[in-house]
């Protein structure tokens, strides 16, 4: 069976990238985070991977956005970005999305990336095989 994933990040469009908060990611701007957002994407499909991209915003509006797209389909795996996770204004994002997930995806594995820029080895360090979902 396929491997199904979701990666939930911030969308490009809602940082503030000269915010300290985002400055901590080295040459990081809009144009940057959306190629290797859109280029992460591309590379999992083309590998087989059953994708879906959901980009959110800050507070309450995100943590629902994410929860909807949770709630809409059954996934292996859920890759939440390092702009939701390792900025300290985002603890309560991060913590509803996990949360939110935990309740709607029972036995998904959590894929969390290594930079701000995802790569395909993120869902690959548990999923190496997109044919390789647990059932």
């Amino acid at each position: 069976m396929t491997v199904t994933a979701i990666q939930i990040g911030l969308d490009p469009d809602v940082i503030d990238y000269s915010s300290p908060d985002f400055t901590q990611f080295s040459g990081l701007s809009k144009d940057r985070l959306r190629a290797a957002n859109d280029e992460n994407v591309a590379a999992l499909r083309a590998a087989g991977y059953r994708l879906d991209n959901c980009l959110i915003g800050f507070g309450a509006a995100g943590v629902q956005k994410a929860h909807q797209w949770l709630e809409a389909k059954r996934y292996d795996a859920v890759l939440i970005g390092a702009g939701v996770r390792l900025v300290a204004g985002n603890t309560l994002l991060f913590e509803s999305i996990v949360n939110a997930a935990h309740v709607t995806q029972p036995g998904c594995r959590f894929v969390f990336n290594q930079a701000a820029t995802a790569t395909p080895d993120d869902i690959r360090r548990w999923y190496p095989d997109p044919e390789g979902a647990v059932q």
